[in-house]
């Protein structure tokens, strides 16, 4: 009874330890497989690379991912929920509806600065791959929709309604954070990124109240009144003493 009590437990003991070790061996795999498709797209990922970059065996890789294809699915679906949960968990923390707008764009900075790979991936997979292989474009118009729609909630929990057009809101700012990403691996030093989200932060609360208040929207919709904003000087700067600049000369 003793003998088969220690063997059952020893075998235990011992699968446990090999699904820990294939655990690691996939994360490993994944960490790899992130950073060549994110710096030598798709076919620049060779497996052979794969392997030597991760120190795993290429049969361990089609163990676990079948195929090239499965380990990209695999890699983009890891990224994906590491990125729209980063969207949510800023947009959801307590707050007033502008206060919960900051954290939920510093959230996003933090990811542009400290994880571009991120956003580097799935620009570089959607011109390499996304019209070549219909089921990765499928995988990526997905990911989309998920962080278009977790930012829709984030707006909703934030104002307590529904804001009209809520997806065309979180589709340019999604677009915008795009384009930031490519102005950082094109011309970082043109992208002062305290005054882009300055910017970003009024364009979103803007686009937000002219949804939420229909006569707003038709002021900004008159062409005269345009205009009249555009030709609007800007008010006169004053002096460290107080003093208009204008009347010191």
């Amino acid at each position: 009874m003793r003998l088969k009590l220690y063997r059952t437990l020893r075998t235990h003991i011992m699968a446990r330890g090999r699904y820990q070790k294939s655990d690691v061996s996939r994360e490993r795999i994944l960490d790899a497989a992130t950073e060549l498709f994110a710096t030598r797209g798709y076919a620049g990922a060779g497996v052979d690379r794969l392997a030597e970059r991760s120190g795993i065996a290429k049969t361990a890789i089609y163990y676990h991912f079948g195929n090239k294809e499965g380990l990209l699915a695999a890699v983009l679906e890891r990224t994906a929920t590491q990125w729209i949960e980063g969207i949510r968990q800023a947009s959801r923390q307590a707050g007033d509806p502008l206060g919960r707008l900051d954290r939920a764009l510093a959230g996003m900075r933090e990811m542009l600065e400290e994880r571009p790979w991120i956003y580097k991936l799935f620009q570089i997979l959607t011109l390499e791959v996304a019209d070549e292989k219909p089921e990765i474009r499928a995988t990526l118009q997905g990911i989309v929709r998920r962080a278009r729609q977790a930012i829709t909630d984030g707006m909703r929990e934030s104002l307590g309604v529904d804001v009209p057009d809520a997806d065309g809101v979180s589709g340019l700012l999604l677009a915008a954070l795009d384009g930031i990403s490519l102005g950082l691996q094109i011309e970082p030093e043109r992208v002062a990124l305290d005054q882009v989200f300055a910017d970003l932060r009024r364009v979103t609360s803007f686009l937000v109240a002219i949804r939420l208040n229909p006569d707003l929207a038709r002021v900004f919709d008159n062409p005269a009144d345009q205009l009249a904003l555009l030709r609007q000087p800007a008010p006169a700067q004053e002096s460290n003493d107080g003093r208009n600049d204008d009347v010191d000369r």
